[in-house]
């Protein structure tokens, strides 16, 4: 895991457009950025409920995730929900049109797949960290698919001493996010790992957000800097 020191970090520019933005909006900009993970991300397969899904981007956005995957063999990607508060602006979804095509990328990319599942043995406290983990969530009526359950690397329990059998997926998502990100916090010392130049991409699109005419601003202040 590639660590990040506080007193080395620094950006590679300064932006023209940080002068137009308040000191507050770019000290809280910045810090999200350096906190944010990219090594965890969360998969939607087949949620078909819009309050579903938007409550998972909040809740994957509140924990400094950034990706997120959204596998859609029955049903696409739905309108937005209020419940989100704007979550999804600040990450990147990623669709994907079948389980095997979302698995396939994800695998590519280097992340190991992890299901809850009610027949596994280990819970996610017990099981060591991979460094790229995928966590995927269902859809509330009839979860994980078995293909993805078969696609998988990793399988946990989340343990319910109830008599239903399951959480709801934002719930799951929930548990699952907070017992895995504060281990991978750990082990980058309370910092992100997202690559300083795609942090440094990420600033300048979210220094444009709520700034007025801001494309045409950056390219008249480009032209002007010496």
């Amino acid at each position: 895991m590639t660590e990040r020191n506080d007193l080395d970090f620094h950006w590679p520019a300064i932006d023209p457009l940080e002068p137009y933005t308040t000191p507050e909006r770019l000290a809280r900009i910045d810090d999200v950025l350096r906190h944010r993970i990219v090594s965890i991300a969360t998969v939607f397969e087949d949620v078909f409920d819009p309050h579903n899904i938007a409550a998972g981007l909040r809740t994957s956005e509140g924990y400094g995730l950034h990706d997120i995957h959204v596998i859609h063999n029955q049903f696409g990607m739905r309108s937005k929900s209020t419940v989100a508060k704007s979550a999804d602006q600040w990450l990147d979804v990623h669709q994907h049109g079948s389980t095997l095509e979302g698995a396939r990328a994800l695998k590519e990319q280097g992340f190991s797949i992890w299901v809850s599942d009610l027949q596994a043995t280990e819970t996610l406290t017990s099981m060591p960290m991979d460094p790229k983990i995928a966590i995927v969530v269902g859809n509330a009526k009839t979860g994980i698919s078995e293909e993805m359950r078969a696609l998988a690397d990793r399988r946990y329990i989340l343990p319910m001493y109830g008599m239903v059998q399951s959480f709801n997926l934002s719930v799951a998502l929930a548990i699952s996010l907070e017992q895995l990100v504060p281990r991978r916090r750990a082990d980058l010392h309370g910092w992100g790992d997202m690559p300083i130049a795609r942090m440094w991409q990420l600033r300048k699109t979210w220094l444009e957000f709520g700034q007025r005419h801001a494309e045409a601003l950056r390219h008249a202040l480009e032209q002007e800097a010496p």
